[in-house]
């Protein structure tokens, strides 16, 4: 049985999608899970899937025009870097939201990875840069520890 998917398109084609009476998927073609969900009430939505560990997930980019066609694609390349990363793409997006506490000094920091899989640690005003074979020791060094 052939998998079904969605019509490839492009921002032209984004713009001129109707609603319907179901929701349906539009996909990029990008590769990289992304693909807007348009809505019978005719409004756009920009989804990601995931799979991480055996488990599929669904995260949403943003609203279509709000978040454009370029924006939605960098970001689900994003989530899938975290993803093979080992880390819960949900899981992050709701750490930075709420702004993550190191220790118990209350210092908050954000972490940024690169699609070539390289992190940025920053708290405060400082950041630090690693590279993709320095993150890699970092991520097994802390699954060592689980």
């Amino acid at each position: 049985m052939k998998k079904k998917t969605g019509n490839t398109v492009d921002e032209a084609a984004i713009h001129a999608a109707k609603p319907r009476a179901k929701p349906y998927k539009l996909s990029p073609g990008a590769g990289n899970g992304v693909y807007l969900s348009v809505m019978p009430t005719g409004s756009k939505w920009w989804r990601c899937n995931v799979r991480r560990n055996g488990i599929n997930t669904t995260l949403s980019l943003g609203a279509f025009p709000k978040t454009s066609l370029a924006e939605a694609i960098a970001e689900g390349d994003r989530i899938r870097a975290q993803a093979r990363m080992g880390i819960h793409p949900g899981a992050a997006r709701r750490a930075a939201r709420e702004g993550a506490m190191l220790g118990s000094a209350g210092v908050a920091f954000s972490l940024a990875l690169t699609a070539e899989g390289a992190l940025s640690v920053t708290v405060g005003e400082q950041t630090m840069h690693l590279t993709r074979y320095q993150t890699d020791a970092v991520r097994s060094a802390l699954l060592a520890t689980r």
